[in-house]
């Protein structure tokens, strides 16, 4: 057959040497991407890559089931009968090269520079990443969604993170949205009844789907608070238990449902490798009742409702493994496992950032908003800054080095123009914050999406704390820009707010940047006519930024509650 001599002269040693239904095209299709996977021992290089340098960060897959997997394709593809119809293959099985092909791509992404196995590959890391991310497309496309199996939900959930390092916000989310409806076809949203004894298999099973729903939830949730996307979930629909913190034994057999869930309920119980997704599960509850409650719009009745549910997402911290908690942890698994201060760190910038995202839009209001967001901001720069110490060069792709630098920048950058601080070690600890960032996507630019309009917005936030803190060290003085700019304080005192803060953002950028040239140093002309462009650029966060100066100026040409214009 002709599709049989295609597989030949490939060099992929995980599709079967013959085909059955030889007059069906979607068998034929099916095997010729297949064929695209690369040869065997790049595999293998690859996927112990993605393990040992990727999965830390996600978490999405558990790799002792993918190995599994992985193993049964190969002995299948193996011992693949030509008489077979291509329509028995079981689901999954059919389904796992398109989720391998997702960690190939995402595998290439961290691949540390120079290393042995990039030598060895047919084209360049971020060619190849793209060819393998489209081909798992691809392969998810012709099965269809009527076909339904966890791998399709795996497969969507690491495709969104792939393009979230490119870049592409729109797009992982209708990856993610794929991924949640593919999730609730299967149920995984609901809770199963289980015998009152079941076997350590179908126990380890069942915590294995309760794993991906909650990924699925954690990926909604942050897409939602994070990006501005809505929802796709309504939590009132989901009565599914959440997975126990513990390591899924290599041997079922071995670990005892009853002694897991003992020691999965010890509060001093030692860190799993799941220990930090549950709790950004946990975390995703709270941006749940953030969004039920209204509370992160800015016209909220009830103001204790921010106030119980910041206090309800610090004391979350006190029920991570000691390992993990930021501020009062147990260092001593440090040296041997660099995974955990890392992952210390994602937790502390992950808490902090949903903070600064519950009390952004009541600064202009609240005083106490004001302060817990300037607080938080500071928080996420700095640990921004002892995340970026602690991971290798290969680690830059990730999308979070630059989206929540970038954010936390524009959020104080903004709060500390538009009201008084008198304290100059406020602004100084804020440039150094700002240079310190700036310096790091400098670093991270080669490699990262977001680096590059990242740095010149940053240089801009960096700009206007600048000359908040000449004014206030040195007193007023004219503005050099040509812009005209008006300083805040004589704004405040001039009674005339509305029509000086009715247009756009009056500390903006600096007349002499070519802001459309910003993007990506490294884009790619074939990335970007496949995906195209990068949709976290200068653009997107000159939007963002004059929405976070909306929420903080918009009580300034009305009535304003008594304590919005105390200096702090």
């Amino acid at each position: 057959m002709e599709a049989d001599r295609f597989l030949q002269k490939s060099v992929s040693h995980e599709v079967p040497s013959s085909f059955g239904d030889t007059g069906s095209a979607e068998a034929q299709k099916y095997w010729q991407l297949v064929a695209q996977l690369p040869p065997t021992s790049v595999i293998d290089e690859l996927v112990c890559t993605y393990i040992s340098e990727v999965h830390w960060i996600y978490g999405i897959i558990e790799p002792q089931y993918f190995h599994a997997d992985l193993k049964d394709f190969r002995q299948f593809t193996s011992k693949y009968p030509g008489s077979m119809s291509f329509d028995t293959i079981p689901i999954s099985t059919k389904f796992f090269p398109a989720v391998l092909f997702q960690i190939l791509a995402t595998s290439l992404q961290y691949l540390p520079r120079g290393s042995r196995i990039e030598k060895s590959l047919e084209a360049t890391p971020e060619k190849l990443s793209l060819r393998y991310s489209s081909a798992g497309v691809e392969i998810v496309q012709l099965l269809g969604n009527h076909n339904r199996c966890i791998a399709a939900v795996v497969h969507d959930l690491i495709r969104a993170a792939w393009l979230k390092n490119c870049g592409r916000g729109a797009q992982a989310w209708h990856a993610l949205s794929d991924s949640v409806r593919k999730a609730q076809d299967l149920n995984l949203h609901q809770k199963r009844r289980l015998s009152e004894n079941p076997s350590p298999e179908d126990f380890w099973n069942e915590q294995w789907r309760r794993r991906v729903w909650a990924m699925v939830l954690i990926w909604d949730s942050n897409m939602s608070i994070l990006l501005g996307r809505p929802r796709l979930i309504n939590s009132m629909d989901c009565d599914a238990e959440p997975p126990i913190d513990c390591d899924i034994p290599q041997d079922l057999e071995s670990l005892h449902p009853s002694v897991a869930q003992s020691f999965a309920s010890d509060r001093d119980r030692p860190f799993s490798s799941f220990s930090m997704n549950l709790f950004m599960y946990s975390l995703s509850q709270k941006i749940n009742d953030i969004r039920d409650s209204g509370a992160d719009k800015r016209n909220l009745r009830d103001y204790t409702v921010v106030q119980r549910l910041h206090f309800e997402i610090l004391s979350l911290l006190d029920t991570i493994p000691p390992v993990l908690r930021p501020g009062n942890a147990d260092y001593s698994w440090d040296l041997q496992m660099p995974v955990i201060p890392r992952q210390r760190q994602k937790i502390y910038t992950g808490v902090h950032s949903l903070i600064l995202a519950l009390h952004r839009p009541h600064v202009a209001r609240y005083l106490e908003s004001r302060q817990r967001a300037q607080e938080a901001a500071f928080n996420v720069l700095d640990s921004q800054q002892r995340f970026f110490e602690i991971i290798n060069k290969h680690h830059y792709a990730y999308f979070g080095n630059a989206f929540f630098s970038i954010d936390a920048s524009i959020v104080l950058s903004t709060i500390l123009s538009v009201y008084p601080c008198e304290d100059t070690s406020v602004l100084q600890r804020g440039m150094l914050a700002m240079q310190l960032a700036m310096g790091q996507l400098g670093l991270i630019e080669k490699q990262n999406e977001l680096a590059s309009p990242g740095i010149n917005i940053i240089r801009s936030c960096y700009q206007t704390i600048k000359d908040k803190y000449n004014e206030r060290k040195f007193g007023a003085f004219p503005n050099l820009s040509g812009q005209g700019q008006t300083t805040d304080d004589s704004i405040l005192n001039s009674g005339n707010l509305s029509t000086t803060h009715s247009g756009q953002f009056v500390p903006e950028f600096g007349v002499d940047m070519n802001w459309e040239s910003v993007s990506s140093s490294f884009a790619d002309p074939e990335q970007a006519s496949q995906l195209g462009r990068n949709e976290f650029d200068t653009p997107f966060w000159i939007d963002y930024r004059q929405q976070v100066f909306t929420d903080s100026t918009f009580l300034l040409d009305g009535t304003m509650d008594g304590d919005m214009f105390g200096p702090f």
